[in-house]
């Protein structure tokens, strides 16, 4: 479980850090691919332990990338955001949706999976 939460942190701060690198923005609202790309980035790895992990696992990578994003954002921000830490700290949650949507499909699609199979051996 601690690998998945350490996941989750390196891949929050990842899906911001991604956005300096594909535009001239630092938030991931303030750059439409950036956001796109971040949030791709959060949802594969989320469908991936939502498909091979429990669902305790995917709560607590959930956990690591809103962590992960803002210690990214206070930590390697500038002044504004320090200041502005409690609406991020809010903000931040919209960018778990996606991730949160697709580790609970990768979730469905497994204990589908293991119906089918369980089925097919009986």
């Amino acid at each position: 479980m601690k690998k998945v939460f350490f996941i989750g942190l390196i891949a929050g701060a990842v899906s911001w850090a991604v956005v300096g690198i594909v535009s001239d923005m630092y938030e991931p609202f303030d750059s439409e691919i950036g956001f796109y790309l971040g949030q791709f980035i959060l949802s594969v790895v989320a469908f991936y332990v939502g498909c091979k992990k429990r669902f305790r696992e995917l709560v607590i990578y959930i956990i690591g990338i809103y962590l992960g994003m803002n210690f990214y954002s206070y930590i390697l921000g500038g002044s504004e955001q320090r200041a502005w830490v409690l609406l991020g700290l809010l903000s931040t949650i919209i960018l778990i949706v996606y991730p949160l949507f697709f580790g609970i499909v990768g979730y469905v699609c497994s204990f589908i999976k293991k119906r089918i199979v369980k089925a097919r051996s009986s």
